[in-house]
């Protein structure tokens, strides 16, 4: 046994491992655990620092299976909406944040969510327009399949009334057909193609501010769903000059498969704080936009059951990219909300696990928050995994039965998984979602009151927030559970946090630190 560096004593020790769940010491050297246990004193020298728990908590560094990790730095840096609670306070908003801005410049953020709003109406372009004449601006709804822009942004993009809705998209309009500002799903690219190329600085600062948030909040490690590939090659770049604080397993768009496929061949950068897993797809929008692929109508707007995203008008060629990304050893996780569009992921998953035979492709689902009951028992038999967001069910509580009606049965039908011993893997979608596993684990367990048949305990969500979700991005090798091997990335917390379950409010400031490597970051 190598000589122990730092020793943690008096600790409720969560490890993740089932061999052996529960301890009240860690043992660590340089950045890897040595031993978990009880009574460790033979491992002790004097040369060993002891570090006294005092009966705190001790988990797995938390991992964000489901992130966008350079997106979320950048909305903590522009116009944050997410406060708003009504027009004038939109328009504050957004008037505070564009009074020093160079006159003409484009302007980006969001957040904003018209069920917040005092008359739960949507923005117009017109708020924009008031707010901060003559600047192009588009400002995301919190989920990101929804944004508002600016007539200068409208104008840009050539969008007006006689412009037809893209596929995959959809432009709102009035009563006189003039566009509202409103993109939906595909109709925002129409915008966001317009915008300025982000610069280097740009990018870094976004990544300071992403790691400095989520170290803060305990999250070590995350899942990235790329949508820009310049992300993926600045992430490859930072991760070479050592500059990546966070881990970081690195997802990029399933239409780039053939650039992405010429990287591979030419050999990419990869160590123990950047990995590149597979391929990131959409099925569907969202519910709250009411783009999410339904089996029936939705209950408020009879004539719509949602929409395909664009990127699913080929599953032909979906199924060939996902089937020889497979072939060389590539995950694929697809993005699918509604119960069709569910239904229909797991089609094309099954189709290419029949197609290549067995292997460990630990296949995903993002999202998957409307699983009619007939698909809930398919995913592990498939060996398909859930990568779920408990958050965005907290947020769907508010308008859910009114968008769904009985259908809300099985939304976000977590119980009714494990119990088909379907694998959940949690995250965020941060910035949809905020990336803080406290308050994630809490709307797993509590659902504000949602559908509560559905809810985990606080055992399985800790499991799905940290070896679960080291599981379904490939790395349960050295990560996700305090064990002898693994990197020492752990988090201490308030004893609370053992009785997130009896609490109906989000206790504040239960993490008291955060290691990686075995050092306090």
């Amino acid at each position: 046994m190598q000589r122990v560096e730092k020793i943690y004593i008096n600790g409720i020790i969560l490890t993740q491992d089932d061999a052996y769940k529960h301890a009240s010491q860690l043992a660590t050297r340089g950045k890897t655990i040595l031993a978990v246990g009880d009574d460790l004193s033979e491992l002790v020298d004097a040369k060993t620092e002891t570090i006294d728990l005092k009966g705190a908590v001790v988990v797995p560094g938390f991992i964000d299976a489901h992130v966008h990790f350079l997106w979320g730095g950048e909305t903590l840096l522009t116009i944050p909406c997410h406060a708003a609670r009504s027009k004038a306070e939109f328009i504050d908003i957004v008037r505070k944040y564009t009074s020093e801005r160079t006159p003409g410049s484009w302007l980006k953020g969001g957040g904003w969510n018209e069920h917040h709003f005092t008359d739960h109406s949507f923005p117009h372009r017109t708020w924009l327009d008031k707010a901060a004449p003559g600047h192009p601006m588009i400002l995301t709804r919190h989920d990101g399949h929804s944004a508002i822009a600016s007539s200068a942004a409208l104008e840009i993009a050539g969008i007006n009334s006689k412009t037809a809705d893209p596929q995959g998209g959809v432009i709102d309009r009035d009563e006189q057909g003039m566009p509202t500002g409103i993109l939906r799903d595909a109709a925002i690219d129409m915008v966001m193609q317009h915008m300025p190329q982000e610069s280097d600085l740009e990018l870094m600062k976004n990544l300071e501010t992403s790691q400095k948030y989520l170290l803060e909040r305990g999250v070590t490690a995350v899942g990235d769903m790329i949508y820009d590939m310049n992300h993926f090659r600045f992430l490859q770049d930072m991760a070479c000059q050592g500059k990546l604080k966070v881990r970081i397993s690195a997802y990029t768009p399933i239409l780039k498969w053939p650039e992405m496929k010429t990287l591979l061949q030419k050999g990419i950068y990869e160590d123990e704080y950047f990995q590149y897993k597979g391929l990131k797809g959409f099925c569907d929008g969202s519910l709250g936009s009411h783009t999410a692929l339904m089996l029936a109508p939705y209950e408020d707007s009879p004539e719509s059951a949602g929409i395909y995203d664009s990127i699913w008008s080929d599953v032909s060629l979906i199924r060939e990219t996902i089937t020889e990304a497979d072939k060389l050893g590539y995950q694929t996780v697809i993005h699918a909300i509604g119960d069709r569009a569910v239904r229909e992921v797991l089609d094309v998953f099954e189709a290419v696990i029949q197609e290549n035979g067995p292997r460990d492709r630990r296949f995903r689902i993002e999202h998957a928050q409307h699983i009619h009951p007939r698909d809930q028992v398919r995913f592990a038999p498939l060996g398909i995994i859930a990568s779920v967001q408990p958050a965005h069910c907290v947020d769907d509580s508010l308008y859910g039965e009114k968008l769904l009606g009985p259908r809300c049965e099985y939304a976000y039908p977590f119980h009714s998984l494990l119990q088909a011993d379907a694998l959940l893997a949690f995250g965020s979608d941060w910035p949809v979602s905020p990336a803080d596993p406290v308050a994630t684990i809490h709307g797993a367990i509590h659902r504000a009151a949602w559908h509560i048949e559905e809810a985990v305990g606080l055992n399985e969500a800790l499991q799905a927030h940290t070896a679960n979700a080291a599981f379904a991005g490939f790395r349960e090798q050295d990560l996700g559970s305090l064990k002898a091997g693994h990197l020492a990335d752990f988090v201490i917390l308030d004893p609370d946090f053992q009785h997130l379950d009896a609490v109906d409010e989000i206790p504040e400031g239960l993490v008291r630190a955060v290691y990686m490597n075995g050092t306090k970051v």
